[in-house]
Formats: C-alpha cells, sequence, structure tokens
C-alpha cells in the first residue's frame, strides 16, 4: 500500500505549523509528506509504524521527529478504555532558518539531527517529560514566540537521548555523512543489493582489500557489512510488500535473493514475522484521507 500524500497550509501569519489534536483516529492514515513532523503524544493504547518500524503505544507520552516523505501512521484501540489522545504536531520545511543560518558553525547540532530524522526519531529517557511541556507551550505561544521555542526544542532533543526508528534500507540513502569513503560504500550497495554481490567487490569499489575493508566498515559502523547488507535487502523488500504490486516470491528476487528459503528466514529474524505477514498488517492499514 503506497502512503497518502499530505501537505499542510500554513497560515501566513506563521513560517511553520503548529497545531493541537485530540481524539484516536487523528493520525490513523499511511501518509507521509515534504514537511519535516514534530510530534508529542500522549494517552491512548495502540501501536504506530514509521518506516518499516512497529511499536506499541501506551498512555505514557512519546515525542517523534519524522524526517519528509517517511510514511507513517498511528492506530489505536478506541476500546482499550486508555486516557484520551491528546497531542502536539509541527510541520515545517527544511529551508525554514534558511540557509545562511544553516551554515553557522553554531547549527551544527540542528543540521544533524535533520539529517537523522530522514530514519524517524524517537526520544527516549527523561526528557521526554521537559520537551513535552514545550511543545504544549508552544502551541499556546504568542507569535513573536514561537520560532524562538521550536528552536530550543530542537536543540534540546539534539542533545538528548534518542533512537533512529526505520530501517536504512527502508529509507534508501545515507543520511549521516561521516566521510567520503563510507558514502561510497552505502551508495554501492544502495545500486546494487539487487544482485549477487560478495565482499570482494564491494571492497574493491573503495580501493580496500576484504580484510582491511571488512575492518573499516565494522569499526565505522559498528556492524558486519553482510549485516548491513541484510537490512537493506530487507528494508527494500518492506517498501515493495507495502506496494502490493508484486509477490512475494518476485519481491525475493527482486532484492537480491536467490533463494526464497534465505529470503523467508532473514526477513522473520529482523521482522520477527514472515513476509506474507507483514504484507497483510500494512495492507489493513487505514487509507482514509
Amino acid at each position: 500500500m503506497k502512503p497518502v500524500l499530505r501537505r499542510f497550509t500554513t497560515n501566513p501569519q506563521y513560517s511553520f505549523h503548529v497545531r493541537k489534536d485530540v481524539g484516536a483516529n487523528v493520525y490513523s492514515m499511511w501518509h507521509h509528506h515534504p514537511e519535516l513532523e514534530l510530534l508529542v503524544i500522549r494517552g491512548g493504547k495502540g501501536v504506530h509504524t514509521i518506516g518499516d518500524k512497529t511499536d506499541t503505544l501506551n498512555e505514557t507520552s512519546h515525542l517523534m521527529f519524522i524526517g519528509p516523505y517517511l510514511p507513517h501512521t498511528m492506530s489505536y484501540d478506541s476500546k482499550s478504555g486508555a486516557k484520551p489522545v491528546e497531542a502536539i504536531v509541527v510541520h515545517f520545511s527544511e529551508n525554514l532558518f534558511g540557509k545562511k543560518f544553516m551554515e553557522l558553525p553554531e547549527a551544527k547540532l540542528l543540521i544533524d539531527l535533520i539529517a537523522k530524522s530522514a530514519y524517524g526519531i524517537e526520544l527516549i529517557g527523561n526528557d521526554t517529560m521537559k520537551l513535552e511541556q514545550q511543545m504544549f507551550e508552544l502551541f499556546e505561544a504568542d507569535l513573536q514566540d514561537r520560532l524562538f521555542i521550536l528552536i530550543d526544542i530542537l536543540h534540546r532533543l539534539a542533545r538528548s537521548n534518542y533512537t533512529l526508528v526505520a530501517s536504512q534500507g527502508f529509507v534508501g540513502n545515507y543520511s549521516q555523512k561521516e566521510n567520503k569513503r563510507i558514502d561510497k560504500i552505502y551508495q554501492f550497495t544502495f545500486d546494487n543489493f539487487h544482485r549477487d554481490i560478495n565482499l570482494d567487490e564491494t571492497a574493491s569499489s573503495v580501493n580496500l582489500s576484504k580484510e582491511a575493508f571488512c575492518r573499516y566498515f565494522k569499526q565505522k559502523t559498528g556492524k558486519t557489512y553482510v549485516q548491513f547488507l541484510t537490512e537493506v535487502r530487507i528494508g527494500n523488500a518492506c517498501k515493495l510488500l507495502m506496494q502490493n504490486d508484486m509477490t512475494v516470491l518476485e519481491v525475493c528476487y527482486a532484492c537480491g535473493y536467490n533463494y526464497p528459503s534465505n529470503f523467508y528466514r532473514q526477513f522473520k529474524a529482523i521482522k520477527k514475522v514472515t513476509p506474507l505477514e507483514y504484507q497483510k498488517s500494512y495492507l489493513s492499514l487505514p487509507s482514509r484521507k
């Protein structure tokens, strides 16, 4: 199922969009948009899906930062007897702060945070309560104060503990630009994951021996290249399954697997469900506008 494209109209008095939502169905549509989304939500029980990752929602507060065109949705159980769903959601353009501001050395944390939002960010730890309070203050604030509150929220988020949500394979590009060599490895992988590639070929693409390449990649990413390649293939398989234009077997071969049994085993190891179960769970998501 392809995500619905949404667009947001900004009041001419404001440079970004902020609103308060109440009710269990406000985010039930599987959708994406060109704007960045900053969201704090509390109350309700259900699940939220960002990219290819689904997690449980409980009545505690959740703060998420979602990058442009990253599909997402939330589904609540209206019969759970949980507290009412209440949220503050902000949408703004990547160009909100202007080119000159983003070139300032003091903006580095903000630049890195926005780059990582391509995968979806979820706040973890003790900072959630403070940032939740600020998000509600942002909604109530006067015109003259809103931009400065937003900048402070993003600055605090950048310095807090958070986790990246969607897989690298699902997102389809590497937004943490550490250096040219690691970028080249990622690009080679995204360009060739659909066919049979090996360590020798990948190492040769960056002029390293296989042994040096394996050490380098593990040092830079904390995982083996084989693990990364598997994540890329499974992440892309998730996108194809969501689109529902191919059979599971066709998806298997399109993502570089020669043997369906290997595809099913690796898919279940990462997603905890079979490819068909994963596809059915997405096809059951609400698609109404």
